[in-house]
């Protein structure tokens, strides 16, 4: 139930004042998740597997993150749809496109949970050094 090439069609139905997304919107929301996590998580990678298991891990999650761009792209010109689960329920059915729905969601949670850690560690550290210079002035 993908909306017609070239239609454009907000994604809640009440709102009418809110311009639609764009593509280039929508790669740079995609782009900066998958660069903040990937971020966030090579230096911890690097210290549980070492330099050459975690630079051949990065190599085969590259290699996969292509050939899933791939798999993306033959999909949506084959079938128009516009959205992953729309690519999903194309190649898989029904049970694909809630797969990817499940996907995004789990994405999202774990991101909310990384920037809730980094925050709160950043924040713990504030007060201890807070506490510190409170003593100091004493």
């Amino acid at each position: 139930m993908s909306p017609e090439p070239g239609a454009h069609a907000p994604l809640l139905p009440g709102s009418k004042d809110v311009p639609p997304a764009t593509v280039s919107g929508a790669v740079f929301n995609v782009a900066t998740s998958i660069i903040g996590a990937g971020i966030m998580s090579l230096p911890a990678i690097l210290k549980v597997l070492g330099v050459i298991p975690a630079l051949v891990l990065i190599l085969v999650i590259a290699f996969l993150a292509e050939l899933s761009v791939e798999f993306l792209m033959r999909f949506t010109r084959a079938g128009q749809t516009t959205t992953y689960a729309g690519v999903m329920r194309e190649a898989f059915g029904p049970l694909g496109a809630v797969a990817a729905q499940v996907a995004v969601v789990i994405t999202n949670l774990g991101c909310l949970i990384m920037y809730l850690i980094i925050i709160g560690k950043q924040i713990l550290v504030t007060w201890i050094d807070y506490e510190l210079n409170f003593c100091y002035l004493d």
